[in-house]
């Protein structure tokens, strides 16, 4: 069983937030990654398999309570803007239980966020990919279906380090 090495900043990639391809905190192989279906804050319904193996994905998992994750977000919203259209999805996964969640849409809305915003209010995609309940907390997968990263926590700054990642993962393979 490894451990999920936590750092300060979000994606001080090199060696703190690189795992083994394919392993998220609940341990799955890449060509089997756990699946999960979540409601959207706008109804709709989003299956993580629908998208591994076609786009570079984002799960980010926050809480409407975490000041990290509320200064994080307007990041992802940038880098989601700047690079939609090369094929990164960003799957923003809030963890808000039952006594929050109602405060998520209204964030959302307030904060015309374009990715979708996932409810979790039962853990069942925490409890595949952010076992410790984290938040902020990030796992990148790649086109190929594996596991390219995962962080915990953001500090300023970290956001280009992100990117610099996301690039390189959308980037074409040489033939």
């Amino acid at each position: 069983m490894r451990s999920v090495v936590h750092v300060v900043s979000v994606f001080a990639l090199a060696a703190c937030t690189t795992v083994s391809a394919g392993q998220p905190s609940g341990g799955a192989h890449a060509s089997n990654l756990p699946d999960f279906e979540l409601s959207a804050v706008d109804g709709d319904v989003v299956r993580l398999s629908d998208h591994v193996g076609k786009e570079v994905i984002v799960l980010s998992f926050w809480d409407t309570w975490c000041e990290p994750c509320k200064m994080e977000m307007p990041h992802l919203e940038r880098i989601y803007r700047a690079h939609k259209d090369e094929g990164l999805l960003v799957l923003s996964i809030a963890m808000d239980d039952p006594t929050t969640v109602a405060q998520v849409a209204p964030f959302v809305r307030e904060n015309h966020f374009s990715f979708p915003v996932l409810l979790d209010p039962n853990s069942s995609a925490s409890n595949l990919y952010n076992t410790h309940k984290s938040a902020p907390y990030t796992v990148v997968i790649g086109r190929d279906g594996t596991i390219a990263s995962e962080a915990s926590g953001y500090s300023p700054g970290a956001e280009k380090l992100l990117e610099e990642h996301i690039v390189k993962l959308l980037a074409p393979k040489p033939q």
